[in-house]
């Protein structure tokens, strides 16, 4: 999936996974060494998040049903928690400094896309 910002015009991840089942979402980043850049996971209904046993610091940002931005979470640690606000329906965990990069900000609306498959066109 890509993630995009139009309000800026900037992509925040091409290869932005989705955690739809209850075992994803349990298992979210645990276990990997790291997010490269443009790389993400997307929790659908997300209260709050963990960071218990990562390895790396990670980025959120929290949004509603529509996709706008109402929290942002820079930086977060290894065996850190995170609140999320009333309304968020939605968390994207990020690499750290991908928020920062694609300049979003609170209030802003990100927009998801489904990567489209592409077949070679048979000659």
């Amino acid at each position: 999936m890509i993630v995009s910002n139009p309000d800026r015009g900037t992509v925040l991840g091409e290869a932005i996974e989705v955690a739809s089942t209850a075992a994803q979402k349990v298992k979210g980043l645990l276990g990997r060494e790291c997010l490269e850049d443009g790389q993400g996971l997307l929790f659908k209904g997300c209260a709050s998040l963990h960071t218990l046993f990562m390895r790396f610091p990670i980025d959120v940002a929290f949004m509603d049903k529509r996709g706008k931005v109402l929290k942002i979470a820079r930086g977060v640690g290894p065996f850190r928690l995170v609140a999320a606000p009333l309304k968020a329906y939605y968390a994207l965990e990020l690499p750290a400094g991908a928020i920062d990069r694609s300049r979003t900000r609170v209030g802003d609306r990100l927009r998801f896309e489904e990567e489209e498959l592409r077949l070679p066109i048979a000659s």
